[in-house]
């Protein structure tokens, strides 16, 4: 195989290697957007549960993953929530669900875009491959 093939062979695998790392990437970024997205479900399902518990009702406060303390519920109708930068406002339970479905609706769009991104790739790794293959067919009929 002549010198300039050997090294167009080379960029080419290189480039290939370049885009599976990316593609692994976009993977993982997609599989923690699900996670989120799973959270925000799960946190609008404790909403609506938190919304039809009885005042006064005993009930396990989180202090941190895993660490509990006991309470008694007092108001089921408003939440405390962290806006960012240390700044936390109460809340209906109604008007947190809404921003729950904000956050989801974008992460969904996140999502997509990344699917897109990913396709993209895919199509560009497999066209990579195809030119390697027909590099290395040609080399060999010869």
């Amino acid at each position: 195989m002549e010198e300039a093939k050997q090294k167009e062979l080379q960029e080419k695998y290189m480039e290939m290697q370049m885009l599976e790392q990316q593609i692994r990437q976009i993977q993982q970024q997609i599989q923690m957007l699900e996670n989120q997205l799973m959270e925000l479900t799960a946190t609008s399902q404790g909403l609506d549960d938190f919304e039809k518990t009885s005042i006064g009702t005993g009930i396990l406060v989180p202090l941190s993953p895993g660490i509990f303390t006991k309470a008694t519920l007092k108001d089921n109708k408003d939440v405390i929530v962290n806006v960012g930068a240390n700044v936390a406002v109460k809340k209906d339970i109604e008007s947190t669900k809404e921003l729950i479905n904000k956050q989801a609706v974008e992460i969904k769009r996140f999502q997509e875009e990344m699917m897109v991104e990913l396709q993209m790739l895919g199509a560009k790794a497999g066209s990579i491959e195809q030119e390697i293959n027909n590099t290395i067919s040609k080399e060999d009929s010869k």
